[in-house]
């Protein structure tokens, strides 16, 4: 494209100079955000004594900051963007009259040629040639001419000028826009970008605010992946990194570790590597934006109510959940989610207090059987919970449990809500299937990999590590081995068997707790994980209980037999008081192995 075909003032100084307008007024709404955030502030740093003020005042700190950022930024985009549409204002009246000017002097050039093609005409078709009149005529018509040319030419050349004078006020609205600061995030991010190993992307995210590592993930989303992709080890050099030599605010947390947290809980909440309680306070924002989400649908059933069980059913679930997620956000936390990605169908609960800069005495690994889902977590009491809840209470240590539920389980759902339960023959099929037990088990050993060294403290002992499985719970365990997870102890509560490439751990006690139940029986057959079952394997101690169904039951009642298989099922992982033997041989058992 020719200078001549460029527009040098396209655009609109009035819609420029409204743009400019609504920055003022977006610089004076933040003003009063600020203020008021600031009065919050004063007013939680001296009434507010509490845990929860000093969560709220740590992270009120960060978000004053922001806001001064912002009102800078936009302070400074409202003047950039008056002297903008002024600027554009006056080129497009240059070049109005240039435009002007430049159809005068064509219409005057082409008047000439067409005077001076009649002139020769006449002379051609008249007997008399030469006439010193008509060279006259010929001699000003060219001069005209010339004179017009010459005009058309300074024309284009303040039309250039003008092309030249409009990249340049684009380019000052540019650099006004973004600014020296919003320069160098651009530069982070580019760099970022460009970055080819997770440990090179972590180490450049050292520096950036809360607004900039959230416009950094949102317009990178295949970034997240790569740093997903980091070692656990790495993870933690980074994260501790973040923290040294650095003031840390009440809640533990460097400002960049906080600005982590708040920017992408999402990511910091599922990274393997970052310590538990930091996973925890991320994943407590994400569960907020959760229960914002969960709410704007049940208030859209509300507004919209139809007879169908359905909706009904939908909108309580997400009632139940809410009130679980509110656990979560609360300060200090009453429900602890180490990880939490609701549409991965991942949730990993921690039960009991993880101590400030040291590792627990031991750790607990729960993980349920077939059909669990993400909605037992908040089913109410009797929950997926009860059984790890019952274990550090009475086990009179230091130490906590990890209610672990990564991915979908053999018939479970694919979502949280509302129910849809496979069947039961599909739930059963998928359980003894080898290959969901192997990947599951991969799945199971990057989560204790990551927990040893997440939780991890430099020159201390790991804490002695406990995998509790019950049902298909204990296949995920065993595969786990197989995939290279170490527990010092396995604990089969009616566990269903093992992958063929499971062999014993010579440092691992293996324990087998089982009530007479119904995958017993079809154990018996030797179907199920064709018969490597923890009652048959000579390497677990077999514990075998009698329970009240089966005291009271009437050999002659076939309906009766069936209810106690299935109820002794799901009763020797729970907390009831009929079960409490379980717990009792349990305990000693560690005490055994694991002498305090």
């Amino acid at each position: 494209m020719s200078v001549d075909e460029v527009d040098p003032g396209k655009g609109d100084p009035a819609g420029i100079a409204r743009l400019a307008r609504v920055r003022r007024e977006k610089h004076d709404d933040l003003g009063l955000g600020r203020h008021r955030l600031e009065s919050c502030l004063r007013w939680a740093a001296t009434e507010w004594r509490a845990e929860a003020g000093s969560a709220f005042c740590d992270a009120c700190e960060l978000l004053v900051t922001e806001f001064a950022t912002l009102m800078d930024a936009v302070e400074q985009h409202g003047v950039v963007l008056e002297a903008y549409g002024v600027e554009v204002g006056d080129i497009a009246s240059v070049q109005r009259l240039l435009e002007r000017r430049r159809a005068e002097v064509a219409a005057a050039l082409r008047r000439t040629s067409d005077s001076l093609l009649v002139l020769e005409a006449e002379e051609a078709a008249s007997p008399f040639s030469g006439s010193d009149l008509r060279d006259v005529e010929r001699q000003a018509l060219r001069r005209g001419e010339e004179a017009d040319r010459t005009e058309l030419a300074w024309v284009g050349r303040r039309w250039a000028e003008l092309v030249e004078r409009r990249d340049a006020a684009d380019g000052a609205c540019i650099a006004g826009l973004y600014g020296a600061a919003a320069g160098e995030f651009l530069a982070a991010a580019v760099e970022i970008r460009e970055s080819t190993t997770p440990e090179e992307a972590l180490r450049r995210l050292d520096g950036l605010s809360v607004v900039e590592l959230a416009l950094l993930f949102g317009e990178n989303p295949l970034l997240a992946g790569l740093i997903a992709q980091a070692s656990p080890e790495a993870v933690r050099e980074w994260w501790d990194s973040l923290a040294r030599l650095r003031p840390l605010q009440g809640d533990g947390l460097s400002v960049a570790q906080q600005a982590l947290v708040l920017a992408v809980p999402w990511l910091i909440g599922n990274l393997d590597g970052v310590p538990p309680l930091a996973r925890i306070k991320a994943n407590a924002s994400t569960a907020a934006g959760q229960v914002v989400e969960n709410q704007r649908v049940i208030d859209d059933i509300a507004r919209h109510p139809l007879d169908d069980p359905r909706a009904r059913e939908l909108m309580a679930e997400l009632e139940r959940e809410n009130a679980y997620l509110r656990g979560a956000t609360a300060v200090p936390p009453r429900v602890q989610l180490y990880t939490y990605d609701r549409d991965a169908d991942r949730i990993v609960e921690m039960l009991g207090e993880w101590p400030v800069g040291r590792a627990p005495e031991r750790v607990y690994t729960y993980v349920p059987g077939t059909y669990s889902k993400m909605a037992d977590f908040w089913s109410g009491k009797g929950g997926v919970q009860s059984f790890a809840a019952r274990m550090i209470k009475d086990d009179r240590l230091d130490s906590v449990a990890f209610v672990y539920k990564d991915g979908r389980f053999p018939g479970g759902d694919e979502g949280v809500a509302p129910d849809s339960i496979k069947g039961v023959a599909d739930g059963l099929g998928e359980a003894n299937t080898t290959s969901i037990a192997r990947e599951a088990g991969q799945r199971l050993a990057a989560f204790q990999g990551g927990l040893d060294v997440a939780g991890g403290s430099d020159g201390a002992d790991l804490p002695r590590s406990v995998g509790i499985g019950h049902s298909w719970g204990t296949a995920n365990v065993m595969a786990a081995e197989v995939a290279g997870a170490r527990f010092d102890h396995v604990v089969s509560l009616a566990g269903a068997g093992t992958i063929r490439e499971w062999l014993p751990n010579e440092d691992t006690e293996y324990d087998s707790f089982r009530y007479d139940d119904f995958l017993g029986a079809a154990q018996a057959t030797g179907f199920v994980y064709k018969g490597s079952n923890p009652q048959y394997i000579p390497e677990f101690q077999q514990h075998e209980y009698e329970s009240d169904a089966d005291r009271a039951l009437r050999w002659n009642s076939v309906q009766a037999w069936g209810e106690s298989l299935v109820s002794n099922h799901a009763l020797i992982a729970s907390d009831s008081a009929e079960n409490n033997q379980v717990f009792v041989d349990l305990l000693d058992e560690l005490l055994e192995v694991d002498p305090r």
